[in-house]
This record gives C-alpha cells, structure tokens and sequence, in this order.
C-alpha cells in the first residue's frame, strides 16, 4: 500500500546512506535544477496502487519511524511525496534503464547515471580471469560498448527533442505535420547533406546489432562481455557460425536473432559498396578528378577547330616522344571523348594521328578559377583558349577577356607563374580590350580577320594558299627561333649558306623585336636568335660555312613589276567585310574594281559596313565596290552579273582576276552548320566552273585556237576538314582555303612559341614583307645559264633584298610538289631549271 502525504525534510534522514548497504538502489544524479543533490530511481511494483506499478520515483528520503521511504514520481509535475514500502522497489535493469531514457527523454543528464548501472550490470557478467590481460580486455570492451551508446543516445534524444519540437510547432496550423513525417524528413536531409550518412548509418545499426547482442548473450550464457562481444561478431560477420551456437533456446533465439540482423547489414553494406563505387565511376566519367600533369598543353573550351589543333600539337610532340593535352570544356566528358574516337576512326590519311600524345578531358566551366586550377593549368606549358561558337562575336570576345582575367589571377599563385597564352578572338576591333586588362600576357589571334588576309594573298597569287598552308602546320617545315653564338658577329647575308637543313628568314633581336627578311648588313649581336623554317626544332645545326659565298653572282636587270589594275569579286558575305575591303586596298593598284555578290541588300550592306569600326563610309583610295544582290547557288544569278549601283554596270565570270567564294557568314548566323556551308560553297564553285567553261569554249570557237587565256580558278573558303577529299572531285586543284585548319594550325604554333604570333602578322599584311611566288627568271638568266644550286638562287634573291625559302618546278602542281615547296633538301647541289619554274620568297614588294 501506498501513503500519500507531505512530511518534514528536518525528520527525514538522506536515503543514500541508509541504503548504503543495500545493493538494490544504485544513487544516481538527476536534472539540472537538482544538480549536487543524490537522488535514487526506482522502479514501483507491487502496489495496490496499480497506476503506479511500473512507475519510475526520485527515492527522497527515508523516514525511520514509519520505515518507508518518500519518493516524487517523475510524471508528476505537483511534486507530490508518497511513501513506498522497501517491498515495493525493484532494483533497474538494462531493459528498465532503456524504458527510463525513453519515456524521460527530457531528462537527458539522467541517461549518464544509467551508463553506471550498465557498467555494473556489465560487470556482474565478468569471469574472474587470473590473467590480468583478460580482465584488461573486458575493461577496454565496456569502454568502447559506454562511448558508443552514448554518442548514439545524445544523437538521438537530441533528434527526438528537434522532432517533437518541431512537430508540436505545427499542431494546429493549415499544414500539420505528423512526427513521423518530420523524422522522414530529418532522415532524408542527412542524406542529402552528407556524403558519410550511409556509412554512419550502417555503423550505427551495426554497433547496436552487436552490443545488444553481446549483452543479450552475456545474460544467457555464461560468456564474458569480451567474449560475447567476440561472438555476436562473428554472428554478423559470418551467417554459418550461428549453427555452432552453444545449446539453449535464449542462446540460440539469440544468435538467429543477430545472424538475421548481420544479413540485413550486410546487404545495406553492399548496397553502399555499390553506390560509393558507382558514384566514383561517374564522376570518372563525368572528368570532375583533378589532372596531375606538368609540361602539358590545355585547352579551354571545344569548338571546330579542337581537332585540328589537337592534330598539330601532337606532330609537334612527336620528336619529344609525345606529350599530354588536357582539355577542359563545359560539356559532357563522354561526348568530347566520342569526338575524338570518331576523328581516329576516320579513313586512313584523315584519320587523327596521336603519336603517342595523350588527351585527358574534363568536365568544367573554364571561367572558374578552382577549374582551371584542376587541370594544373599553372604546371602546364601553355594554355590555348578557344572562342564559343555558340555566342555573337561580341559576346564571345566578352567572355574570353574574363577568361585571360581568370587566368591572370592564378598568376603567381604559390609561386608559379602562369604559362603562355594564346587567346583566339573574333572581332578585330576587341583585340585591344586584352591589353589593357593584362598587357603582354596573352597573344591574341584574330581568327576571322587572320582568315581574311590570308584569302586575299592566296586569290591574287595563284598557289599561294599551299605555300602558307604547309608553313603554319607542323607536317612540313614551320618557323624556329634559335640563338647560335658561333654566328656571332656575322652579318644576314653571311648566314644565307649557314643552314643546310633550314632556312634563314628573320633575326630576333635581345630586345625582343623580330625583323624579317633584314638588310644584308644587319649584323648579329650576342643574344639575338636565328629565326629559320626547318622540319623541327632538333633537325638542323649550323655548318662549316665552306660553301663560298663571295663569289661573284649576277641577276638579270630587275623589271619594274608595275601594279595592274584588278577586278576581284567576293562571293558571300562575311562579318568583317569593311576590314577585308580595307585591307585590299592596300595590296591593289589605284582603280581596280571589288565586286560584292551576296544576298545582303545594299542598304543592309552599307550599314553593316559602317558599323564594323567605321562609322563613316569607308575611305578607299584604290578599290572601287559594285554591289550585286544576287544568290551564289542561283545559275541565273551568276550569268549575268549586273551591279545595283554604278549605272547597272556588268561583268561576266570570265572578265575578272580573282574569285573568291567566302564561308557565308549570313548562313551561320542562321544556324547553318560548316558542313552544310562546305556544301553552298562547293556547289557555288561547280556552278562557276560549269559557267567559266562556257565562256572560255565561246570565246575560243570566236577567236579560235589561237586564244590561250584560262579561266582563273576561284579561292573557295572550306571550313570542315573533311572537305577535303571532295574537292579534287571538282578538279579545284590547290585553290581552296581551310580556314578552321590554318586557324587551328597557327593556334598551336603560337602556342609552342608565342613570337611566332609576329612573324605571321608581318607576312599576312601589306606593311613589311610578304610571301611572293616568283618566275626563275627573275634571278636566272637561263639563256646563259640554267644550272646552280638552290644556295645560289638565295644569294642572287638577296641582291633584290628577297629571302628564297623554296621552289616549284614546272610541269607539277603545288600540292603534287609539296615536299619540295619549302625548304627543300640538297640546298648546295646544282639542279637544271627551266622555264616555268617558280622561286618562293618573302619579300618588301
């Protein structure tokens, strides 16, 4: 029976020491508000009360006149005393202790007194070992079971508290949440977060299978904790040990028990296993590791031009046994790496050629600096940053100035310093932007503008565009820079003989300047480097100078090559128009003519022509422009050219110099591919054959046999490599451009040396020298002479204060002579030459 009542604390006697002997209560301390008073939980049964058997009590005091003890239920927030009879408290169990922390989760200081009871119930279950290692043993295992039950118990009291809290917060809104809902919702969000959720997770649930097991065989068997520990162990570790279990019914209702459990961790194990190594795949896949690479080329961004960059570089690592390039785009990892598997499996002879380069991929904004940081970009030998397509020209050049402002940042980050740069940029007119935010860092290459002086060298010279094709790749002979201290003192026209494996065109001083095609008497001072064109940079040394140089050699007079007027016709339309019109009047003599043939109206036209960098109508002082608004694809159109200004003046195809059929930019702008470009120029060009074979056999059966005039081959614009093999289809000869190949080709060469960016823009304008293709007869009088070695013909071009670089004989065609276009071998060796064969040089005019 219980009594209800209140009593004085002064004739109550502290219950701690009169159950001192006692080994059924163990002291234990409670809430904060009772911090440094002892107080002793209970469990109430056998009662008459029956609402509170099963109770948990604070014992307060022990009154020894009535012999009971007085207690305050824990539930009860009056603070009511009863008295309990010593028969009505029941020592606590683990089991007891679990309820207690439960149903008092509030209480959460009360759950460090339960990891007493447990270290002494623990105890109880110890063997008495006379080795002191065994008993060391289940010391160390108690401690690690206690430090785990309460890391895990604090977790969980403390996420049961957030639950109920929250949940309660939401008694009674519009949108009540039930608790089961907010611990699927706690649940989900450790997930979420954290990359070890899993694993914490498969720990837990394995720590527990194991301590409640140890402790469940502890009770049941006679096993230490240790050695209990050890076996529910081996229950989940290996499901066959469960049949060796000792014999019992708990025992082996037990050891099912963890056995079970140990499969059901298992398989979550797994599952982990799986996910972890699955995730680690894809991001593999997805190129999101970091690059350990030094001395590596990187490339920013994958456009057209990738692939035939990727070609080049890898030729020039060819000698070094290859190399790595790292690209670094913003597009999927599988698709760069499908481009290129499908450039290697292409037909042989267009197929991409490694040789032994490697190209690593990753997956990336190259805008961000963590980014560029991943690919080692400040380890690497240089940085190639291509243009987006996929953005006007002004945006495009808008995100290249903040992608040399990324890279300039990392300059000098821990200690290194950023590699050369090579920005390629679409708007002449935003090439000055790069100065100013990082003066000297990055060389820029204008790719449209680079193209566009390039066509119109090759559509006024015939055979041209092989000739600069096979100098800015790495398959033939490219520019070197080298300092040679033997050939200190001599003067440029003593080294003409100097090389028989190379070229040389130019001297770079100490200060920095390049000067091509240099006087005769520019001497050679200590620190100036050799600029030469030769096959690699290890393949040609300086030799005895025995070829004699002095001997007396004479050149015809020299003619004067007076300037003729022209008539040239664009076909298509490009964006830079007004700098290409500006450019050839330059090159031309005062009254030739510019046809314009596209499908932009002329009001357009002009417009767009002012708003290139002139505001103002171009000022031209030798071109005249006609304007034709016609369609190139259109036969109609093409026979009768008939300008919109200029009183409707005409001109047939077969009347002008020089045709040029330009990539129309028009047809970009509006989504057209460079395949399908290629096509428009292609059948452009079968159209005007077809036309200019008719004119040419009208006027021949007019005039008759005697007439030997050809029709001009026009320079076609072809932006797809894989155009390639059609053209000779077409009987186009050597009169195509590939833009996307020789912007890709130059790109490399200025990134493995980033002064060649000035020897091209010398040779690609009007001012300075420029690539010439000569008659032998200029320098040979072949009616007294017809046989000197190549070494001669350079001496007798330095006389016209021209740089021979390499020859054409006649009878063959540019590309069928390619091997002995630049550079050629035997340099010392007389040969027979005859009418017909053509002299490469560079020269002023």
């Amino acid at each position: 029976m219980v009594i209800m009542t209140t009593v004085e604390p002064e004739n109550l006697e502290d219950p701690s020491r009169v159950l001192q002997d006692t080994s059924s209560l163990w002291p234990m301390r409670t809430v904060a508000s009772l911090l440094g008073v002892k107080r002793t939980i209970v469990k109430i049964e056998g009662t008459n009360r029956h609402d509170l058997n099963d109770k948990f009590a604070h014992v307060q005091a022990y009154d020894p006149v009535k012999g009971r003890y007085s207690a305050i239920l824990l539930d009860n927030t009056e603070d009511e005393i009863i008295y309990l009879p010593p028969t009505s408290i029941k020592q606590i169990n683990i089991l007891d202790a679990t309820s207690f922390a439960i149903s008092y989760a509030w209480q959460a200081q009360s759950l460090d007194k339960l990891y007493i009871i447990l270290i002494v119930l623990l105890a109880i279950s110890w063997r008495k070992q006379d080795i002191i290692i065994h008993r060391m043993s289940e010391i160390v295992t108690v401690a690690v079971l206690l430090l785990g039950v309460s890391f895990i118990g604090r977790f969980l009291l403390s996420e049961y508290n957030l639950v109920k809290e929250r949940a309660e917060s939401m008694v009674g809104t519009r949108n009540p949440i039930s608790t089961v809902e907010m611990i699927e919702y706690r649940v989900e969000h450790y997930f979420s977060t954290s990359q070890w959720a899993k694993v914490a997770l498969l720990l837990t649930f394995t720590f527990i299978l194991i301590s409640m097991g140890a402790v469940a065989l502890a009770f049941c068997g006679d096993d230490s904790i240790s050695g209990a520990v050890w076996l529910a162990w081996t229950f989940v570790a290996d499901p066959g040990t469960h049949a060796d279990a000792p014999e019992g019914f708990l025992v082996r209702f037990v050891s099912f028990s963890i056995t079970l459990g140990g499969m059901l961790i298992f398989a979550l194990m797994i599952g982990i296993i799986s996910d972890y190594i699955g995730n680690k795949i894809d991001e593999l896949k997805k190129g999101k590791s970091r690059v350990i690479e030094s001395d590596h080329s990187v490339m920013l961004g994958w456009t057209d031009k990738s692939i035939a960059i990727i070609q080049q570089i890898s030729l020039a690592n060819e000698s070094e046994g290859g190399g790595t390039i790292v690209v670094l785009a913003d597009a999927p990892k599988e698709d760069l790496e499908e481009h290129l598997a499908s450039a290697m499996s292409q037909e042989r002879g267009s197929a991409l050629e490694l040789m032994g380069t490697n190209v690593v991929f990753r997956s990336g904004n190259p805008l961000e600096e963590s980014e560029l940081q991943r690919v080692s970009v400040l380890t690497a030998r240089s940085v190639i940053v291509l243009s987006p397509e996929s953005l006007s020209p002004d945006e495009a050049d808008a995100n290249q100035v903040r992608q040399v402002m990324a890279l300039k940042a990392l300059d000098g980050v821990n200690g290194n310093e950023c590699p050369p740069v090579v920005v390629e940029v679409q708007d002449v007119d935003n090439s000055e932007l790069f100065t100013l935010v990082a003066p000297d860092f990055a060389e820029v290459i204008v790719a449209h503008d680079l193209i566009g002086r390039f066509m119109l060298e090759c559509a006024r010279y015939p055979g041209l565009a092989c000739v600069l094709e096979s100098m800015m790749g790495f398959e033939g002979s490219e520019f070197y820079f080298e300092e040679w201290p033997e050939l200190k003192g001599k003067s440029f026209l003593d080294i003409t003989c100097r090389f028989d494996d190379a070229v040389p065109i130019g001297i770079k001083s100490n200060s920095g300047e390049v000067f091509i095609n240099p006087k005769n008497d520019h001497i050679i001072q200590e620190g100036d480097k050799i600029l030469v064109l030769a096959e690699d940079n290890d393949t040609y040394e300086v030799n005895d100078g025995s070829y004699e140089t002095n001997k007396k050699i004479e050149s015809p007079p020299a003619a004067e090559d007076a300037k003729q007027v022209e008539k040239i016709m664009f076909l298509g339309w490009r964006r830079d128009m007004a700098d290409l019109i500006t450019q050839l009047d330059g090159y031309v003599a005062k009254g030739s003519e510019l046809w314009l043939f596209n499908t932009v109206p002329v009001e357009e036209r002009n417009e767009l022509l002012k708003d290139q960098g002139h505001k103002s109508e171009l000022k031209l002082d030798n071109l005249l422009v006609y304007n034709v608004v016609g369609n190139p694809l259109i036969r109609r159109d093409l026979s009768r050219i008939v300008s919109v200004d200029h009183d409707g003046e005409t001109v047939s195809l077969d009347e002008v110099d020089s045709i040029l059929i330009l990539a129309d930019s028009v047809s970009i702008e509006n989504g057209a591919t460079v395949m399908s470009c290629d096509s428009r120029s292609l059948s452009t060009l079968l159209i005007i054959q077809d036309i200019q074979k008719r004119l040419y056999d009208e006027k021949k059966e007019a005039l008759g046999s005697s007439t030997s005039i050809k029709p001009v081959s026009p320079i076609t614009e072809i932006l797809d490599s894989r155009t390639r093999s059609l053209l000779d289809v077409v009987s186009c000869g050597s009169a195509y451009v590939m833009s996307n190949q020789i912007i890709s080709s130059v790109i490399a060469q200025v990134s493995e040396d980033r002064d060649i960016n000035a020897v091209l823009r010398e040779l690609l304008t009007a001012e300075g020298s420029e690539t010439y293709i000569r008659s032998v007869s200029k320098f040979v009088d072949l009616k007294k002479e017809d046989k000197m070695s190549f070494w001669d013909i350079a001496l007798k071009a330095r006389q016209h204060r021209e740089v021979a670089i390499g020859y054409k004989p006649a009878g063959l065609g540019f590309r069928e002579a390619s091997l002995l276009i630049i550079n050629p071998p035997d340099k010392s060796l007389d040969r027979q030459w005859a009418p017909g064969d053509e002299i490469i040089t560079f020269a002023l005019d």
